[in-house]
């Protein structure tokens, strides 16, 4: 390999120190509700508790989901009840309407990959039932719809900052109920704040790239050790809380679909199904094709010096993947291209070509 590294998530650059910090933060950052946590889940598992969330409590879950969110889900005491969706991923009225118990509490409502969903239909659907809303925004931080910010409908919104700017860590929580800021001493995390600087650099030098790809070994996917909660009482890390206001800029949003959109007129034969039309306010996470050898597809990029993200191979255990085969598909297939706002033409040229084998 003689090309630079392309990380999935964008690097964050060392020129971020010199840019002058933003007068306010984009929302949800800018609400005085808002509480930040190292990990977003920390944040879903504490709204569910000041919410009253009881043992035997029950939530419409998605199948197709990461599994962290699932497993907070769980250990704040809920019984998930999964929905397949329609094959755009958007919940199906009909379906939901045959899972409704009278335990049922809750509707997690996934904005995937950053592409927003109808978050306005469903909060009228719950506000009819009772039931609260969750908008799992976690890869969909600066996204709208209809003009409105993504999270703006949730009786509780997560959304993770990391993937949208290249800081250590970071989740943040919007929630009706109030949820105590964590009084957690923050971790500095000066060795994670300089592997994301890193990663920055290694854009830039082909040799480096190479050694890097050399020396660092994948680690196996471990479902258990994805998917656990941790502890809920953490905080974000010093770096993180000083490099967000250097880093953050809204105009991200329009450079990530800028990205994809040129993506799609070069694969648009490749695109799943689910994400063939994002709405016009979204903010890609990542450029999501299918693949009939995910393993070869991903092993192309790597050689390439591109890493490709391999989305959620795995449910939570608590899902009976049998039973969601559509479902089961997409996470046999489908692969996330990388899309975020530091890349270059000649980046996404380079995406293109690894992807057809060229």
């Amino acid at each position: 390999m003689s090309e630079t590294l392309i990380t999935a998530r964008a690097p964050l650059p060392l020129s971020i120190w010199a840019r002058p910090s933003v007068r306010e933060m984009p929302f949800p950052l800018n609400d005085p509700r808002c509480r930040l946590f190292r990990r977003a889940r920390h944040g879903l598992w504490l709204a569910l508790r000041a919410a009253g969330i009881v043992a035997g409590d029950e939530a419409l879950a998605p199948a197709y989901h990461h599994g962290s969110e699932i497993e907070a889900l769980i250990q704040a005491g809920l019984t998930c009840k999964f929905y397949e969706a329609t094959e755009t991923l958007e919940p199906d009225e009909a379906e939901l309407e045959r899972l409704l118990t009278p335990r049922t509490r809750v509707l997690h409502l996934t904005h995937y990959l950053g592409l927003p969903q109808n978050a306005r239909r469903w909060r009228r659907w719950c506000d009819e039932r009772g039931l609260l809303l969750i908008e799992d925004a976690a890869m969909a931080w600066l996204a709208t719809r209809d003009g409105r910010p993504v999270g703006s409908d949730g009786d509780i919104a997560i959304y993770c900052l990391y993937k949208t700017f290249g800081v250590p860590d970071g989740g943040a929580l919007l929630s009706r109920r109030e949820v105590p800021a964590s009084r957690v001493k923050r971790r500095l995390a000066i060795a994670d704040l300089a592997f994301v600087h890193a990663l920055s650099l290694l854009r830039r030098s082909s040799s480096l790239s190479r050694l890097a790809l050399g020396a660092r070994r994948e680690r196996p996917y471990l479902a258990k050790r994805e998917f656990a909660l941790g502890d809920p009482a953490s905080a974000p890390s010093t770096a993180t809380v000083l490099a967000l206001p250097h880093v953050v800029d809204v105009t991200a949003a329009e450079k990530r679909r800028s990205n994809f959109r040129r993506l799609q007129s070069e694969l648009s034969d490749m695109v799943s199904t689910a994400f063939r039309a994002p709405a016009p306010g979204a903010c890609p996470f990542v450029f999501p094709i299918e693949t009939d050898d995910k393993p070869a597809l991903l092993a192309r990029l790597h050689a390439r010096g591109i890493r490709g993200y391999d989305l959620w191979p795995l449910p939570h255990d608590a899902l009976r993947a049998e039973e969601f085969p559509r479902t089961s598909e997409l996470r046999r297939r489908a692969v996330g291209l990388p899309v975020h706002q530091e890349l270059r033409p000649q980046d996404l040229s380079r995406i293109v070509s690894a992807v057809r084998g060229a």
